[in-house]
């Protein structure tokens, strides 16, 4: 998966992270405005999977006796004010220490079709690998667990898959990726002195902590279906750990929209896989 582009190599010199120096930078309003626009954008599609599945949600009583609407808009706050937070971080830090995006403004190109094709590749290679684990981990998760993977690749439609593309390939990689990394690998950059360049521990640490965070905000949604067991939270932090750990690295690699087509075609994976499942 290395690929060339007159912008990424060599890379990681001397064990050292890259750091732009003669691209100019654009303005706050350019790195936040068109990231936090499609953060905005998948928050939106999260409705088509959120609205079916409110009422059988188990809601505290009060909260259950709100209008369906009002419910959901309840249920968003906590992604938007993510979205927020990431494409503002992210804007102004990720390019401090070498992590860029082309609809920021700070990568200078795409780094030709190779970078789309490793990047869509890579992520419906991921979604294969992580459904076949899966099916070996399931027999080992309880049968209430296995009617519920049954019962959700029966119910896959097409707004299910526009939601899973549009909030995990662009609000989840604005929030954990653009903001989170970029967080965790500026104040790791900032303790060692903030000179020079990050060195590769500090990129790869970041990469670890935001590919947790993102797995551990998988667990939620879990104990909203069912009674989590060790089994499965340990099922759902390692899986999308591992996930979350090939985005980063793309991210790095090349830029956020990389990351964000690996993370779109792993849904889209997802999707085809459900389909052949219930045929």
């Amino acid at each position: 998966l290395r690929v060339s582009s007159p912008y990424n190599a060599p890379l990681f010199p001397a064990g050292s992270a890259r750091m732009p120096t003669s691209y100019p930078t654009p303005g706050f309003g350019r790195r936040v405005v068109p990231l936090l626009a499609l953060a905005l954008a998948g928050v939106l599609a999260l409705c088509l999977k959120v609205w079916p599945q409110i009422p059988a949600m188990p809601l505290p009583a009060e909260v259950a006796a709100l209008p369906r609407a009002a419910i959901l808009a309840l249920l968003l706050v906590n992604p938007l004010l993510l979205a927020l937070l990431g494409a503002a971080l992210g804007a102004v830090l990720a390019h401090r220490i070498g992590l860029r995006s082309l609809l920021a403004g700070t990568a200078p190109s795409g780094g030709g079709r190779a970078v789309w094709w490793t990047a869509a590749a890579t992520g419906l290679g991921l979604a294969l690998l992580i459904t076949a684990l899966d099916a070996l981990w399931a027999p080992h998760l309880g049968a209430e667990w296995q009617a519920l993977r049954q019962r959700e690749a029966q119910a896959a439609s097409l707004a299910t898959l526009i939601s899973s593309v549009l909030y995990g390939g662009l609000t989840e990689e604005v929030m954990m990726r653009w903001g989170l990394m970029s967080l965790v690998a500026w104040g790791l950059w900032r303790l060692g002195g903030g000179r020079g360049t990050p060195a590769r521990w500090v990129i790869a640490l970041a990469m670890t902590v935001a590919a947790l965070a993102f797995a551990t905000g998988h667990l939620p949604a879990l104990a909203s279906l069912l009674a989590p067991t060790p089994g499965l939270v340990a099922r759902t932090l390692l899986l999308n750990t591992l996930a979350g750990m090939v985005f980063g690295w793309l991210y790095w690699r090349h830029h956020l929209e990389a990351a964000m087509l690996a993370h779109a075609t792993t849904h889209l994976g997802f999707f085809g896989v459900a389909l052949l499942l219930t045929r």
